[in-house]
């Protein structure tokens, strides 16, 4: 049920002290002349009233104390500290202000008071200011029933002291309150017993009565309200109607199901495409599916099986496209499943640090005096700035031919010259290269990962495919091949494209850059540069969906679409020959 049923609050909390003057004080308890012995306890309606006359030779005194009524200005403060406590007959916490005694601070009131006089009935524990908050937070109302609305038709005229109209039309009915079938109504005084949001359609007193209709013809039963009158179909159970006869739906919604047997499908359902339009959105996201059953208005959701592919869901690749973005760094997926999704240009969409905003592009250099510095390079100036140095004290020599970044862990990845194991290190900040654990026994020109985190190497003497294993070690070798010959390679590089899922590299004796299928080792050459330099690092830009490409220090932005297109960035500004390339997060 959703209501609130009959309570008793506090109400001691807050309530107003109520102090004599001194002087009055005296007055009332010192006076003299009394034809009978009168007695300082009880409450001062319960003295002889020849008690409370001043005796003093002041008559004016006198008759001012005796004409006066003490309820009509209660006092606040006396010289001595004393409280008013006033009887609380009704026990609601709030005092009668005609029945009210002082006490002194320290001794104990009266059984039965209050130190405040603000009850407006005191016979009625369920009438006192705030009873019902719905209405007034602080109006003196009546609510019997305890659903915090105020009786509209209270005891009294509703003058000063008494009772506030309030708005409840059956204030003995915890059911009956200005909004309790909120189906039917969110303000009209309503009777809902069984809690289904729709008003009893036949309440007491009659349709000219204080309680409204609304559109339960069972009110005891909070699954028969819709076979009132016209009897309404709903399948799916999604709270939209395929009909109702006389064409009477509700009014909260009022327009048909347009498939009553998908939850999925009601007029709304997509309110980011539209707000009444009859969409299907079976993921949540708020966009209708674009491509529906008959009948079902098309949204513009490219995938309504995915919550993380929507328009704009990746706004720094494009501001309205539909994509995927599961990691949500704003980049899109490069390579989605579903063809019908934008590809975007996050190369990796489960892991929030890699995308193109936060990468940077890195080259190891080698050792001098047991120290190798890990550098980042500006493409728009070629200045080289160091992110990191190396111990490499037990690696001698130190010289990397080829870096690649695992795609899940982030993990930095290098081939050596000459060392017949791999290293990984960190490349932001100081720190040791550590040995893989396994030795692979090869000279390795390049090296790295395809899309699902497998380790891919070139041998360049023997020109193999090497698949590395977990740690380090070698699955298989494939020699490589090109036109049905092997491919006689120099300096290598390898990177993978993102966006078709493959792997590609470049070779400097040829200044080209092929794709391989990693299943038969066979090359096929997708970028021509003959007479340049380049080939020896290779990375995979996915913005651009170009190749950079490096040999020495020559930069090379390179199309791998078969047109050979290809610009000469700014030479790279560097005491030694640069032979690897590879994008990775950036270091902050």
């Amino acid at each position: 049920m959703r209501k609130n049923y009959l309570k008793r609050p506090s109400h001691l909390g807050g309530a107003r002290a109520l102090l004599f003057p001194a002087g009055l004080l005296l007055e009332l308890t010192l006076g003299s002349g009394c034809a009978k012995v009168c007695s300082d306890d009880g409450f001062a309606w319960q003295q002889d009233p020849s008690c409370l006359q001043n005796t003093s030779d002041s008559d004016s005194d006198s008759d001012s104390n005796t004409d006066s009524d003490p309820t009509d200005t209660v006092p606040t403060t006396t010289d001595n500290e004393t409280t008013v406590y006033c009887t609380d007959a009704d026990g609601d916490g709030y005092g009668d202000a005609d029945k009210c005694t002082e006490v002194p601070d320290g001794q104990t009131p009266p059984e039965g008071t209050v130190p405040n006089d603000d009850d407006c009935d005191d016979s009625d524990e369920f009438t006192f200011p705030g009873a019902a908050p719905n209405d007034d937070p602080d109006a003196c109302m009546t609510d019997k029933d305890g659903d915090d609305w105020g009786d509209m038709d209270p005891p009294g005229e509703g003058g000063p002291g008494e009772p506030q109209p309030g708005t409840d039309c059956d204030d003995n009915d915890p059911n009956t309150f200005p909004g309790s079938a909120e189906l039917d109504s969110m303000t009209e005084c309503m009777k809902d017993s069984d809690g289904d949001g729709h008003g009893d359609d036949d309440p007491p007193g009659g349709p000219d009565g204080p309680i409204k209709p609304g559109n339960d013809c069972d009110d005891d039963d909070p699954d028969e309200w819709d076979m009132c009158g016209p009897t309404c179909v709903d399948a799916d159970m999604d709270g939209w109607f395929e009909s109702c006869s006389d064409g009477m739906f509700p009014a909260d919604k009022p327009l048909p199901d347009c498939d009553d047997n998908d939850p999925n499908t009601f007029p709304g359902a997509a309110p980011k495409d539209d707000e009444t339009a009859c969409m299907t959105d079976a993921d949540g996201d708020d966009y209708g599916d674009d491509t529906p059953a008959p009948g079902v208005t098309p949204g513009t959701d490219c995938d309504d099986d995915d919550e993380f592919a929507f328009p704009g869901s990746a706004p720094k690749d494009d501001l309205t496209a539909c994509m995927a973005d599961k990691d949500g760094d704003d980049h899109g997926d490069a390579d989605p499943s579903n063809p019908n999704v934008t590809p975007g240009n996050d190369c990796n969409d489960n892991h929030i640090d890699i995308n193109p905003s936060d990468s940077i592009l890195i080259t190891a250099h080698p050792a001098v005096s047991g120290t190798a510095d890990i550098s980042k390079i500006d493409l728009s100036t070629g200045v080289l700035e160091s992110t990191g140095s190396l111990d490499t004290t037990g690696f001698n020599p130190f010289a990397p031919t080829s870096l690649a970044v695992h795609p899940a862990n982030r993990t930095v990845y290098a081939s050596l010259l000459g060392k017949t194991r791999l290293v990984t290190m960190n490349y932001c900040g100081a720190g040791v290269p550590t040995a893989a654990a396994e030795p692979h026994g090869k000279e390795l020109c390049a090296i790295g990962f395809d899309k699902s985190g497998t380790l891919w190497g070139v041998d360049a003497e023997t020109d193999q495919l090497i698949q590395f294993n977990e740690n380090g070690g070698v699955v298989s070798e494939t020699e490589l091949t090109f036109d049905g010959k092997l491919l006689n390679l120099g300096k290598c590089g390898m990177t993978w494209d993102c966006h078709q899922s493959r792997l590609l590299l470049s070779d400097a004796s040829s200044d080209s850059v092929y794709s391989l299928d990693t299943g038969t080792a066979v090359a096929t050459k997708i970028a021509d540069l003959a007479g340049e330099f380049l080939g020896a690092g290779l990375a995979y830009e996915p913005v651009s969906k170009r190749v950079l490409s490096v040999l020495g220090t020559m930069l090379y932005s390179i199309a791998i679409d078969g047109s050979n297109a290809f610009d000469v960035l700014p030479e790279l500004m560097s005491d030694n020959d640069i032979d690897d390339l590879e994008f990775a997060p950036g270091c902050n």
